[in-house]
């Protein structure tokens, strides 16, 4: 490994030290020793308060000059935050061997501004426009609060010597027996010690301690040279981070200003709805209250007025509407349903009337008349029952009744068969007639019976023993043009007997 690999795998060992020891957990990484306290990091700010929005409020306008302020305040600034501390008793150690300096705190983040506080809304009543210059207003909306400053970074541990080298010298141990005559130094075992590689200075001063003393022998340190030398390197203590700055608050909105002429907004009543038995002969007044927007506000108040320069104009349109009862028959042979009608925002009044109602629409002293002329209870509606198969085992020819009894009461009527197998359509024939005949080919009608004919139209698919379902759909249009569709759905076999085949009937609803 070359010198350079060694530098960064040192630093690298280094900082996962310093991680470590800030998290207080003893682990030794190849011998790399941090020294020095690392700095405490920095505490963040405190968000700042939100100016206070003003109250709403109702202002008249008057031949007398007034003053009205309704803004918002500012908002508070964010604190800002301390500073991390710098790395704390970082005298580097001389006798350690790989060592990185302790890290600095990282700064505290800057708390954020408060928003400003909103200026307060104003419906403002006048008589003529005149008097709006009297008025001066101001709403505008708070200033926003500054963001707090990040705390600065504290500083590291820096080392006073980045690379040192170190000698180690071999002396040899020698041991002399006391009690035999002309006795010679014998060696003992040989050991490294740390030394300056001078070998008189290191005879002198860096001699190893003496053996304890032996009764039977005599020890001493034999100075033999410089053997090996290693590099040592200290690298500097990481700096904390910068605190992040808190981020601005939002200025204040402007208040909304409403202006109203007359001395109050009016009671709204944009629908209604009864049975028309309880509408017959009242007059039902109905009024609706538009705001329009309008830009030019400034030019209108007093000149000192701080406001936005659009605000809404009420704008009042009304009408009103009367039913009367012009049919022969009462409402409750009629079903007396529920009619509704509603002012839109020109004025005009739109009415929900039932389909099986009869009525004309006529204006008059700006007042709506509705005249109810006739109608069908709506009860009579989709009652179509399935009379059976001719000859009982024909799927060609069946028979359709009527227990509503309304054929001529109606605009028109549509009859459509449609031919299901394995419930899938396959086919379909309509028969679409009036009040009087001629009637379309294959549909005979007699009093409130239909006969239907199929004719060849589905022979391909009416095979013996096959299993085919009908549906049989009908639409009755009324005289006002409503449409509502009823039907049922008859489940065969063909040429197998069934008196009474298995019907199910659906209820009318109006398309």
């Amino acid at each position: 490994m070359n010198i350079n690999h060694l530098l960064q795998y040192i630093i690298k060992l280094c900082l996962l030290t310093t991680i470590l020891n800030g998290l207080t957990v003893n682990i030794v990484a190849a011998e790399v020793q941090t020294f020095g306290q690392a700095g405490r990091d920095g505490v963040d700010g405190r968000p700042g308060q939100d100016g206070i929005s003003a109250s709403d409020q109702k202002i008249r306008a008057s031949q007398q000059l007034q003053t009205v302020d309704l803004s918002g305040t500012d908002g508070e600034a964010g604190e800002s935050a301390t500073s991390g501390e710098h790395a704390s008793e970082c005298q580097q150690p001389k006798k350690a061997a790989n060592v990185c300096g302790a890290g600095g705190g990282n700064g505290g983040n800057g708390s954020d501004g408060g928003n400003g506080g909103k200026g307060g809304n104003v419906t403002l009543y006048f008589e003529s426009l005149s008097q709006l210059k009297n008025v001066v207003l101001r709403n505008g909306g708070g200033r926003a609060g500054s963001g707090g400053n990040g705390g600065q970074a504290g500083d590291g541990c820096n080392c006073t010597q980045p690379r040192r080298t170190v000698n180690y010298c071999t002396w040899s141990l020698m041991a002399k027996p006391l009690n035999v005559a002309n006795a010679t130094w014998t060696e003992t075992q040989r050991k490294l010690f740390r030394c300056s590689g001078d070998a008189f200075y290191d005879e002198k001063e860096n001699r190893p301690k003496p053996q304890p003393p032996d009764a039977n022998y005599r020890y001493g340190w034999k100075y033999i040279g410089l053997s090996e030398q290693k590099t040592f390197t200290c690298e500097n203590g990481e700096s904390g981070k910068q605190g992040r700055k808190g981020a601005d608050g939002q200025p204040g909105s402007y208040g909304q200003v409403w202006l109203v002429q007359g001395d109050d907004i009016p009671k709204e009543q944009i629908s209604y709805s009864d049975r028309v038995s309880l509408l017959t002969d009242k007059t039902i007044p109905l009024l609706k209250n538009n705001w329009l927007e309008k830009t030019g506000l400034r030019s209108v108040l007093g000149n000192a007025s701080d406001v936005r320069d659009t605000y809404d104009l009420l704008q009042t349109v009304q009408g009103s509407f009367k039913v009367a009862w012009q049919a022969a028959k009462r409402p409750q042979e009629l079903g007396d349903p529920k009619m509704k009608a509603v002012i839109t925002e020109s004025g005009q009044l739109q009415f929900y009337i039932p389909g099986t109602l009869e009525y004309k629409l006529s204006e008059s002293q700006n007042q709506t008349l509705v005249a109810i002329t006739g109608g069908i209870h709506p009860e009579r509606l989709g009652r179509f029952k399935f009379k059976g198969l001719d000859r009982f085992r024909d799927p060609r020819n069946f028979t359709l009744l009527d227990e509503g009894k309304l054929l001529p009461e109606l605009k028109a009527v549509k009859f459509t068969i449609i031919l299901y197998q394995n419930d899938s359509k396959v086919s379909e024939v309509s028969y679409p007639f009036a009040l009087q005949p001629p009637y379309p080919e294959g549909l005979s009608v007699w009093g409130n019976l239909y006969k239907v004919n199929l004719g060849d139209r589905f022979d391909p698919w009416l095979q013996g023993g096959q299993a085919i379902q009908y549906e049989i759909r009908v639409e009755q249009t009324t005289r006002s043009g409503a449409t509502y569709t009823s039907g049922m759905k008859i489940n065969l076999i063909v040429d197998k007997v069934t008196p009474s085949p298995d019907i199910q009937y659906y209820s009318p609803s109006e398309s």
